[in-house]
């Protein structure tokens, strides 16, 4: 299979490209960015040019697009941050139906599901726990959420009228490296409850385990239009998760018995034979 990764000399994407590689794909690669780095066949440019893209597409079976101003923070301000994903997001995918491509993979965020104001600096609003991708899009006034959306919407219309596509939409929880772990364990393992993300589940993943996940879903997903919420929830031993529930979920609604539940995170589908290979984090919260 020939798959572009475009946003590849990232941190995700270039993960992603090391895994196709020795997965056996046929990869070509795209960022703004120039890299020498990766070993396949590079091309810099920019996804806000419409025209761009059609020369890397051309001849490609998949798309994984992850090219994408990469947080909230991003871009020189909330409207271009929102304006450019839009553009860069219909750019990628418009030129993939027009040349025929059978297999989309967007990489997608937690803060769909999630509303937040991020101008008046509200908290964000789980939809329920345990949490996983089936919720619907809530992304609030975040320009960075609201940019995704758009690519989840486009991609579910075109599923719809094209059926021979499959489209999969990888709503990536915060992605973690060493940097992470430092400050996690800084202080042997204790930290203060507000820093485990806990408007958002306590979910990561590392860059390893989210690149790999893109493999089964270019080849074991069928035609349509799907959801997929790889994450991992921080094991925070002095506080199960009925108890995290109970302190710092209070009006969260639960799907189960909240004494049933396990993890704040429901579980990738086994379909996709993917399973994180990183342990989950542990840690002691502070009373």
């Amino acid at each position: 299979m020939r798959v572009l990764v475009t946003g590849a000399a990232g941190k995700l994407g270039s993960a992603t490209v090391k895994a196709l590689v020795a997965a056996g794909f046929d990869v070509r690669a795209t960022d703004q960015r120039y890299t020498a780095e990766l070993g396949v066949p590079f091309r810099s440019l920019d996804l806000r040019d419409e025209h761009a893209l059609y020369p890397l597409v051309e001849g490609v079976d998949a798309l994984v697009h992850l090219g994408n101003h990469p947080n909230r923070f991003a871009g020189p301000s909330p409207q271009r941050l929102l304006a450019e994903n839009m553009s860069m997001n219909a750019n990628a995918f418009m030129a993939a139906l027009d040349l025929g491509v059978k297999h989309i993979v967007f990489a997608s965020s937690i803060q769909v599901m999630i509303a937040s104001d991020t101008a008046r600096k509200e908290p964000h609003t789980l939809p329920y726990l345990p949490l996983d991708g089936d919720a619907p899009a809530n992304p609030g006034l975040n320009p960075y959420a609201l940019s995704k959306q758009f690519g989840e919407e486009l991609l579910a219309v075109a599923a719809a009228s094209r059926p021979e596509l499959s489209a999969t939409v990888v709503r990536y929880p915060m992605l973690v490296g060493e940097w992470f772990d430092r400050r996690l364990y800084s202080n042997g393992g204790r930290v203060p409850s507000d820093f485990l993300h806990l408007w958002e589940a306590t979910a990561h993943l590392t860059f390893d385990d989210a690149a790999a996940l893109v493999i089964p879903l270019l080849t074991k997903a069928s035609p349509g239009y799907r959801q997929v919420f790889p994450a991992q929830s921080i094991d925070v031993t002095n506080l199960p998760p009925p108890d995290l529930i109970r302190r710092f979920y209070p009006g969260v609604r639960c799907t189960r018995p909240v004494d049933t539940i396990e993890s704040l995170i429901e579980p990738v589908a086994e379909s996709y034979g993917w399973q994180p290979r990183a342990r989950p984090r542990v840690v002691l919260v502070d009373a």
